[in-house]
């Protein structure tokens, strides 16, 4: 069954028909409960109160003593034995403090101590406790083996001059005229329960009957608006739609055009540039130690004019259309190692080789150089190593040096002299679909990975 699919006056009918149900329940239980509480407990107020006067002035005795005189024993077998009264009590005891049998009418139990009952503690307290039907102590062994319903009633036993509590007298009265009132106010409360339930139900539910069907009027109508107006908006949709799309592709163009610069100009000529300075410091700091040769200073200038003139023309290494990514490596390794004593290891197996687009290419080629470039400024032992790992889904370019180490969360950012470094790749990877990855810590070296999506989405 759908429950989606009913109509409201559905779901209301089994809804409520559960709710209804289980609410009728818990309160015709507990109705039924509070009458039978309410049955009983007067029931064993009356029984106590008549037998109050019988056993009251014959247990006098136990205020001074733990056991009744011979004549109070007498007169309560006399009572009890052959009488109108003995017929309707089966049994009594009488209880002293310290949950002493002082006297009963089974003489088995006469002297003996048991654990105290809760009707037994609240006889204790001045309150007169009964219960019906539960017999389920140890002193009721007696009692429960007579198989008959039975009213068990705790009173307690005042001394006359004092009203202090010097006893309490338990006895159990027939239940045959109690079971049948109680059956009949079960009844009764059961059926007045039921009747105010299922009146109650049935106008709520004609009430939500009436409500549904309006409701399905109404909403029939509101379909049939609804399908109109889709119809006439459709085409202003799709227009809207096409403007929105042709300014998104004019902003994009603009933004990557304006973007590609900033990359070039930092990857490229800055690098160039930055490893010119370095030779020039190196050059004039007086500690002896020299450029390998002052040609490396002027073909690092003459590579960044080059590429400066080539972005210049709108042109940025269009040789990389023809280079695998093998050659890429190789290419961006031999000009690192003619700038810098940097040793560079290679470590990437046979088929590696993949079908990359310019801007893929482009993006390995500038990651290595930037990433390079940082190794030889930081690194302690002048040695990096490339390694790249081909899957079905991505081509994973990594280099790791042993340098100084930092730590990524307050590097990638814009340097305070404009450089825009791991967060510049950070912006290439991401422009084509990758992802960079980055693994330092200070003193710990550094580890940096990018990860190009071989399948066409975003990684």
């Amino acid at each position: 069954m759908n429950w989606t699919r009913l109509t409201l006056p559905a779901q209301f009918l089994f809804a409520g028909a559960v709710v209804m149900v289980s609410a009728m329940l818990v309160v015709g239980f507990w109705v039924a409960s509070r009458i039978e509480q309410a049955v009983v407990q007067n029931s064993a107020v009356s029984a106590a109160l008549f037998m109050e006067s019988f056993i009251s002035p014959l247990s006098q005795d136990l205020a001074e003593a733990d056991a009744l005189s011979e004549p109070a024993k007498r007169a309560l077998d006399e009572i009890f034995q052959g009488t109108v009264l003995g017929e309707r009590v089966v049994s009594y005891k009488i209880w002293k403090p310290g949950n002493l049998i002082a006297y009963a009418s089974d003489p088995t139990v006469i002297g003996k101590r048991f654990s105290p009952s809760d009707d037994l503690i609240t006889a204790w307290n001045g309150s007169i406790a009964a219960s019906y039907e539960d017999l389920n102590d140890l002193e009721d062994a007696t009692e429960a083996s007579l198989g008959v319903p039975l009213l068990e009633v705790y009173s307690p036993i005042r001394e006359i001059w004092t009203g202090d509590i010097i006893a309490v007298a338990e006895f159990y009265e027939h239940a045959d005229l109690l079971d049948k009132d109680l059956s009949d106010a079960r009844r009764k409360s059961w059926l007045v329960v039921a009747t105010v339930f299922a009146t109650s139900g049935l106008l709520l539910f004609g009430i939500v009957l009436a409500g549904g069907r309006t409701i399905q009027s109404q909403r029939a109508e509101l379909e049939n608006q609804l399908a109109e107006t889709e119809r006439v908006s459709k085409q202003n949709v799709f227009l809207r739609q096409k403007a929105i799309i042709a300014n998104r592709r004019a902003i994009a163009e603009t933004e990557k055009a304006m973007r590609q610069i900033g990359f070039e100009l930092h990857d490229g000529p800055a690098q160039y540039l930055a490893l010119a300075a370095l030779r020039l410091d190196a050059a004039f700091s007086g500690d002896g130690n020299r450029p390998r040769d002052p040609q490396d200073i002027k073909a690092s200038i003459a590579k960044a004019l080059f590429e400066i003139r080539s972005i210049s023309r709108g042109l940025a290494l269009p040789d990389l259309d023809n280079l695998t990514v093998g050659e890429i490596v190789d290419r961006v390794v031999d000009d690192h190692t003619n700038r810098t004593d940097m040793n560079v290891i290679k470590d990437y197996p046979d088929g590696i080789e993949c079908d990359l687009d310019y801007s893929q290419k482009l993006c390995i080629y500038r990651f290595l150089q930037e990433v390079l470039s940082n190794a030889a400024r930081h690194a302690k032992t002048g040695t990096a190593e490339i390694s790249i790992r081909k899957s079905e889904t991505s081509l994973v370019v990594a280099v790791s040096d042993e340098g100084i180490g930092f730590e990524p969360a307050s590097t990638v950012k814009l340097r305070k002299d404009g450089g825009m470094g791991l967060l510049g790749l950070m912006d290439r990877a991401e422009s084509i679909g990758g992802v960079l990855n980055i693994e330092s810590s200070p003193g710990q070296g550094a580890k940096l990975s990018l990860a190009i999506n071989l399948e066409g989405t975003d990684l």
